[in-house]
């Protein structure tokens, strides 16, 4: 019998390439036209119901099994961020845009997932819906995809949503760690205004 391992290790050289054209192809924001085409042509021929998107470049991609069960929602994000690489690999991207923050790690193990399970849908309880999401990094494509009515995509409201992220200076490889509850859910802004007397630098103690 063809074990998890076994199964992904099939397509690990096929994800290898995905992963590296999605790194040679980083775009920032909302608008992720040519990430979403790649992200397009690797679930091509899946069987999957697509849904995209008019005001940003996501995409909903609807697994439903043989038989009726929990929905689950298996969401990467995809956008990139306004930085130089200079790590010298040949499949890096030449100007000011960078996958530094794993994103296309993250859409190269969604398409993975959804490779395997489309294989094994014959003997599946419920539905997938498998969430590729822009504007992750400060533009809350999240929100707009939520908005859009991604939670119901498949018929009703998932059951339960996951997510991944690669911390590899976190952990070791191979190890997953996580914990109850939510984890790594948002970020933040925090302003902070002080009243009080100006003063000068020299005479900080009479301000």
């Amino acid at each position: 019998m063809t074990t998890v391992t076994d199964a992904a290790g099939a397509i690990g050289a096929e994800l290898v390439d995905l992963r590296r054209r999605l790194h040679r192809t980083p775009e920032v924001g909302l608008h992720l036209p040519e990430t979403r085409a790649v992200v397009l042509q690797a679930l091509d021929g899946l069987g999957l119901e697509i849904t995209t998107y008019p005001d940003c470049s996501g995409v909903a991609a609807i697994l439903h099994g043989a038989e009726p069960g929990p929905v689950v929602l298996l969401r990467a994000d995809m956008d990139a961020l306004p930085l130089t690489e200079q790590t010298g690999v040949d499949y890096a991207f030449d100007g000011p845009r960078m996958h530094a923050c794993g994103h296309d790690l993250h859409m190269t193990m969604l398409v993975g997932a959804a490779r395997f399970l489309c294989e094994r849908r014959s003997g599946m309880r419920g539905s997938v819906v498998f969430m590729f999401q822009p504007g992750e990094e400060g533009y809350f494509g999240a929100r707009r995809m939520i908005d859009a009515g991604i939670l119901t995509a498949a018929g009703r409201e998932a059951d339960a949503a996951y997510a991944l992220h690669v911390a590899p200076a976190l952990v070791a490889r191979g190890v997953v760690a996580t914990r109850p509850g939510p984890l790594l859910a948002s970020v933040d802004c925090l302003r902070v205004v002080v009243h009080g007397e100006s003063g000068h630098g020299a005479r900080p103690h009479l301000a």
